[in-house]
């Protein structure tokens, strides 16, 4: 038997973290106490791509980047301090410093997920609880949105790690799509693809920094339909393979997270993320520490992780309590 991916003996070894996490969810139902959940951490400042949708480069600036040795610093005294139970490394594209991958796999067993446009080998990490691959739809358009044959490439890194390490493996490589105005006709057959080689596939939507965003999938009649037709998949043979669940899908079709660039339901409290250098950023994942940077537009906002906390009725932004 296993839960979230974790076995008996795992389960009873992290039994003072979900002792924290419940500590946690008591303190926010019943005292609007506000520590966060989730970690985030951009641990490289450059990316191979220069992906159409990509949030990272409209607030890029420096070419600094922390050493594994000031990293351990962030880990101890930002995440371990707040007993943050899963940590998310972003980038940039993480897997260009994969000993800073190492360090923090260890540091956090089974508790680590890699986003990465796969386009750089896989290794096997022991103690990694999942790489969260990045695929923007089938292969054409995929190209169009992340480079040309960035999809192929993708495609035998996760083959090749799959055949690798064995008939497990698949357990390892979850797919992210990103969905806009351009690939949002090619969900399910991006899902087809990848099924026999992944073991979840999840969805967010694409969060524009500027108005009228031609990327934007805007909320009507097609982001209604989609949405629907991934909430009958769910209910038709789907439901082990999509990760989002339907509350969460559900908030999708509209405005959840807040007005203008102002969180106001979304809890952003809920995720502590950290920039290339281990400074907070503001207001969530996708923000910056520099106050004067472009921000998210919240009220357009479609990201999965702050849509799915929302869903399970944890909601409002606000300074964490510590």
């Amino acid at each position: 038997m296993e839960i979230i991916g974790r076995g008996f003996k795992q389960l009873m070894q992290e039994s003072p973290m979900y002792f924290h996490m419940g500590l946690k969810y008591a303190g926010y139902k019943l005292f609007n106490k506000k520590s966060p959940f989730f970690a985030s951490a951009d641990i490289i400042n450059v990316c191979n791509l220069h992906c159409k949708h990509c949030y990272w480069w409209l607030n890029r600036k420096e070419n600094e980047e922390l050493t594994v040795e000031q990293w351990k610093k962030v880990i101890d005294e930002k995440f371990k301090k707040q007993h943050v139970f899963i940590v998310f490394l972003v980038g940039g594209e993480p897997m260009m410093r994969p000993e800073v991958v190492e360090l923090f796999v260890n540091e956090f067993p089974k508790r680590v997920c890699v986003v990465t446009n796969g386009t750089f080998p896989l290794p096997k990490f022991k103690n990694l609880y999942f790489y969260w691959v990045s695929i923007d739809g089938t292969q054409k358009i995929h190209d169009d949105i992340r480079g040309k044959d960035t999809w192929e490439q993708t495609r035998k890194n996760v083959i090749n790690y799959v055949e690798t390490n064995g008939k497990k493996a698949s357990k390892d490589i979850w797919i992210s799509m990103t969905i806009n105005s351009l690939n949002y006709k090619t969900v399910k057959d991006v899902m087809e693809e990848w099924r026999d080689y992944t073991h979840k596939f999840g969805i967010q939507f694409h969060t524009p920094f500027m108005k009228d965003d031609p990327l934007w999938l805007p909320f009507g009649k097609e982001r209604n339909r989609l949405v629907d037709e991934l909430i009958e998949m769910r209910q038709n043979g789907y439901k082990d393979y999509l990760s989002n669940p339907q509350n969460q899908l559900e908030l999708m079709k509209g405005s959840w997270g807040g007005k203008g660039t102002t969180p106001i339901d979304c809890p952003t409290w809920a995720i502590v993320s950290v920039d290339h250098m281990g400074r907070e950023k503001m207001p969530c994942c996708i923000g910056s520490a520099d106050k004067d940077s472009m921000k998210p537009r919240c009220g357009e906002c479609g990201l999965g992780c702050y849509s799915f906390l929302v869903g399970y009725g944890i909601k409002g932004s606000g300074m964490i309590s510590n």
